[in-house]
């Protein structure tokens, strides 16, 4: 019993420290200290992990309760990010101007792994959400039987409104596989925000005008881990208590984790040095691949609001691949505004699910 009762401390001691960890993950860059992120995408799983020990050891009215217990007083600070429970419904004053927006990350409309038809649904909530900023990620047509018909559709739909698009901003950088901006208002300038990987993960802005005033509209996808099938196989066979996959498998996927959190940190600090010398307030949206409990959140949001955190309701997964759920999509925008009626909604042909609301400019 006396060894049960040393398995049960050190853990409780270790789940603790690691839950304080992932706490300070958003504070020290992956550049400097990669080890931390790994704690932060961990934090919400150590959070419930902490409590079933708190209730355990209150069970058995152990002092030991309290160590769970101060841990997660003092990390429970973080726990907004993850689950809400007050959905802000209507402005709080009618004075505001107020503007609907979306982001979405596509999937290419299905392109790769498309499981059946939403398309229909996709456009009837498009129509029921009736967008004036519409921010898209992987949002590139490659020409399949399926996906075509969405693209002229959508492209149709939205003829009116003024766009910016990744792969025509320049011929001569590579593609931005569809990192795009559709706005119901003038644009009156667009560009790069930040270009730190060479690939399909960059930042694009649009300088809209609205009534008298210009907003900067920034939409990002950052640096993606690049699973394969194989990657996925092993998620499946890390579930299994009767499988167990190859150590050289599960050392691959902390590698690209890895190298993901370090190169989300770059386009983190620069879109943050960025936002510091805007000439406008600014929505943001975007994938950014992260936690709430990451640097690159942390980084990027700064003084900005996030949209779920004011007007979200119960647990925001928007991630629903084949990995662990996260909230790695968000809608952030700058403190003078409100954001209210926070909506996700789940549309099979993507991995993400598509996020709204409605911010209210004053």
């Amino acid at each position: 019993m006396k060894i049960v009762r040393t398995i049960l401390v050190t853990c409780t001691i270790l789940a603790a420290i690691a839950l304080s960890l992932g706490s300070l993950s958003p504070y020290v860059s992956p550049k400097d200290f990669w080890p931390l992120a790994f704690f932060g995408l961990a934090f919400p799983f150590m959070f419930v992990a902490n409590f079933l020990v708190l209730v355990f050891w209150a069970i058995k009215k152990r002092k030991l309760a309290f160590v769970s217990l101060a841990a997660m007083l003092i990390t429970c600070w973080n726990v907004p990010s993850f689950f809400q429970f007050h959905a802000l419904e209507v402005p709080e004053t009618n004075q505001a101007q107020l503007v609907n927006v979306v982001s979405f990350n596509t999937h290419y409309m299905g392109a790769y792994d498309y499981s059946g038809g939403d398309s229909g649904f996709f456009f009837n909530m498009l129509d029921t959400l009736d967008p004036d900023i519409i921010c898209l990620q992987e949002f590139a047509n490659l020409g399949g039987n399926y996906e075509k018909p969405m693209f002229k559709r959508f492209f149709n739909q939205y003829k009116n409104f003024a766009t910016v698009n990744a792969d025509a901003l320049s011929k001569t950088f590579p593609t931005g596989y569809g990192v795009c901006i559709f706005s119901r208002y003038p644009i009156i300038n667009k560009g790069y925000l930040e270009l730190e990987n060479q690939n399909a993960n960059l930042t694009v802005f649009a300088d809209v005008v609205i009534r008298k005033d210009t907003i900067r509209v920034v939409s990002t996808h950052l640096k993606s881990i690049v699973f394969d099938k194989e990657d996925y196989k092993t998620f499946e066979e890390l579930q299994d208590v009767e499988e167990s996959p190859e150590t050289y498998k599960v050392r691959r996927i902390f590698s690209k984790l890895k190298y993901a959190f370090q190169d989300r940190a770059k386009q983190a600090d620069k879109i943050r040095e960025r936002l510091l010398v805007s000439p406008y307030k600014v929505i943001l949206c975007g994938d950014f691949n992260d936690s709430p409990t990451s640097y690159a959140y942390h980084t990027i949001r700064g003084k900005m609001k996030d949209s779920f955190k004011e007007s979200g309701f119960g647990m925001s997964r928007t991630y629903i691949g084949k990995m662990p759920s996260f909230r790695i999509d968000y809608i952030l925008h700058d403190p003078s505004y409100q954001s209210f009626h926070y909506r996700t909604n789940t549309l099979n042909f993507s991995d993400h699910k598509m996020i709204s609301c409605t911010i209210a400019i004053p």
